[in-house]
């Protein structure tokens, strides 16, 4: 049985499909106005780029591009399922088409910015994946006052699978320096607190 489908017809479904897609880009951009864009440097997220956007308390987006060799390799974003699923039952649409259109709004309106910001260029996002539930945002850490170079040498030693030695080498040859590597461990210890880890 062939479904023949007329001119009209079609250009009535197109319009009705391109209303609907920038319906759910103009909530994005009023959704993403409200939150506070926060980003990991490359030596914090070995040798990657991430940036988390956290909106009413709650980190509901994040972005992470991957390098390899300095090279850019690709990206990708992580959304609340929550986002998708408001605008599925919304507009009445299947969730594949509000992903759809949300990677492609963020590929094409945040990752230009983000490239500004960062000084990179080439990045893109190659596909999407939903959080099943929203985590709390979580503070940037800080140094603790007074905290001598040999009590962040143990914390790194304490929470990773590296050994004092390996720590060292990584300081003395520059691969990392110690308020950094110190921090991003913290960081890292914090975040597998709260997703339960």
């Amino acid at each position: 049985m062939k479904i023949i489908i007329t001119e009209n017809q079609y250009n009535r479904l197109n319009k009705s499909s391109q209303g609907i897609t920038n319906a759910i880009i103009k909530y994005m951009n009023e959704y993403i106005s409200k939150g506070e864009r926060k980003i990991n440097k490359k030596s914090r997220n070995y040798g990657n780029l991430r940036e988390d956007w956290c909106i009413n308390g709650k980190e509901t987006i994040s972005a992470f591009y991957y390098f390899e060799k300095d090279e850019f390799n690709e990206g990708s974003i992580s959304i609340s399922k929550k986002i998708v699923e408001k605008l599925s039952n919304l507009f009445s649409i299947r969730r594949s088409y509000v992903i759809h259109v949300i990677e492609e709004w963020y590929d094409d309106t945040m990752v230009p910015k983000f490239e500004e910001i960062t000084g990179e260029s080439g990045l893109s996002i190659d596909h999407t994946d939903l959080w099943d539930k929203e985590h709390p945002c979580r503070d940037e850490p800080v140094k603790p006052e007074g905290i001598t170079d040999e009590e962040m040498i143990d914390f790194i030693y304490n929470n990773t699978a590296y050994r004092r030695e390996e720590i060292i080498q990584k300081l003395e040859s520059g691969e990392r320096d110690l308020d950094d590597f110190y921090l991003d461990i913290v960081d890292t210890v914090k975040r597998k607190a709260q997703l339960g880890f």
